[in-house]
């Protein structure tokens, strides 16, 4: 499957990359959280539903990474063989469901 980032989303992401940059000094966590990013991604490509908590009302998964500290919420589309990364959240900030 395909996925698509959408613009919110992937501004959190970059924004939680130069935050990390900016707070420690060095690209290490930042590399670090883009390292699983990338790896989720391809999980996701494969198979979207693997280890994903589903919100029947939003209609969105959620899957984690870095043992829960950040959060990647999602739509599958599978007549179009899609998936749209609708947002990505910190573990401390107010959860979208």
């Amino acid at each position: 499957m395909q996925l698509i980032w959408m613009p919110n989303a992937e501004q959190d992401y970059l924004d939680t990359l130069v935050y990390w940059y900016k707070h420690n000094g060095s690209f290490s966590y930042s590399d670090k959280i883009d390292k699983e990013v990338k790896q989720l991604e391809e999980e996701l490509s494969e198979n979207p539903y693997s280890l994903a908590k589903y919100y029947e009302k939003e209609k969105l998964y959620r899957r984690s990474i870095l043992k829960g500290r950040f959060f990647i919420y999602y739509e599958v589309l599978e007549e179009e063989e899609v998936i749209h990364i609708l947002h990505f959240k910190s573990s401390k900030q107010r959860p979208i469901v």
